[in-house]
């Protein structure tokens, strides 16, 4: 069993869910800092795009499966 690859697959597995399940705080967290693109807007009104949302959760999806991969092939 190599433990850079278990590690590995539990990283990948950790954040694809961290992905799927608040891609919201994800797309805040990786635009901490940027100016917003449009001003228009109610006071207050922080939504994100469900473009962006549904990107995020894609690619959480393909991290868990990755980290499962991997997984598999430390593991077996």
């Amino acid at each position: 069993m190599d433990l850079r690859t278990l590690l590995a697959a539990v990283l990948g597995v950790g954040l694809g869910l961290l992905f799927v399940a608040a891609p919201e705080a994800v797309v805040k967290i990786h635009t901490a800092g940027r100016r917003p693109p449009g001003r228009g807007g109610e006071y207050g009104e922080e939504s994100v795009a469900g473009r962006w949302r549904r990107l995020v959760q894609a690619v959480g999806i393909a991290l868990v499966a990755v980290g499962l991969y991997f997984g598999a092939t430390a593991l077996g």
